[in-house]
């Protein structure tokens, strides 16, 4: 193994989003229903930059939950999602200590998110730019998982590695998928509950720790 790709949510750091989607959802006086179907109807813009800057994303999302875009209530969805950055993700215990070990043992390694404007400040508080050898956030280089040239686009980042010396580590089956296709060896992480029923081929593992084992 030349190379580990891994993503950022729910893999290396664990989040609580439900306690921003409830201040959200009270401050539009939606239900969160509507806010996740908001959420949900921007997203594929929204992962790729297309609204140009946090402001244009929420302003997009309270677009789509039918609420009037008043530049006083952006401000303050965005302080909401401000203090969020600050406390509402933090990274699971094994995460840096298995990117550090994995450099140590010549293995580069690459961050792949699909996310929007608001995980750049994450990103940078939890110091993960330093920590990993390529930062992919999918707002800033324009292409989101599942599209295979993200993958492609880490791998050259990596210095030009082969697709079948890399592994990739997600906890969403459709974007294992995508790195599978290009020939990369892939890990469903399923970090709390049950893995899903239909695998599609990836080996499932509980922490990242397991990895290490592939360069031992």
């Amino acid at each position: 193994m030349d190379a580990a790709l891994l993503d950022l949510y729910d893999t290396v750091a664990r989040t609580h989003w439900g306690q921003l989607s409830d201040r959200i959802a009270s401050e539009l006086g939606v239900p969160k229903e509507t806010l996740f179907n908001a959420y949900d109807a921007t997203r594929p813009a929204r992962s790729v930059g297309e609204y140009g800057s946090a402001a244009g994303d929420m302003t997009a999302i309270v677009q789509a939950a039918g609420v009037d875009p008043d530049p006083a209530l952006i401000e303050r969805l965005l302080d909401l999602e401000r203090s969020f950055t600050e406390r509402g993700v933090e990274l699971w215990e094994d995460s840096l200590p298995v990117v550090r070990e994995l450099r140590s043992r010549g293995v580069r390694t690459a961050l792949i998110s699909n996310c929007s404007h608001s995980t750049r400040p994450i990103v940078d508080r939890l110091g993960l730019e330093e920590a990993f050898d390529a930062t992919l956030l999918s707002f800033e280089v324009g292409l989101h998982k599942p599209d295979p040239r993200i993958y492609q686009e880490a791998l050259h980042r990596l210095g030009d590695v082969a697709a079948d010396r890399a592994i990739f580590v997600d906890d969403q089956t459709e974007y294992c998928d995508g790195a599978a296709a290009l020939g990369i060896e892939t890990y469903l992480i399923v970090r709390d509950g049950e893995a899903p029923p239909d695998l599609d081929g990836h080996r499932v593992i509980s922490d990242l720790r397991s990895l290490l084992a592939r360069t031992a």
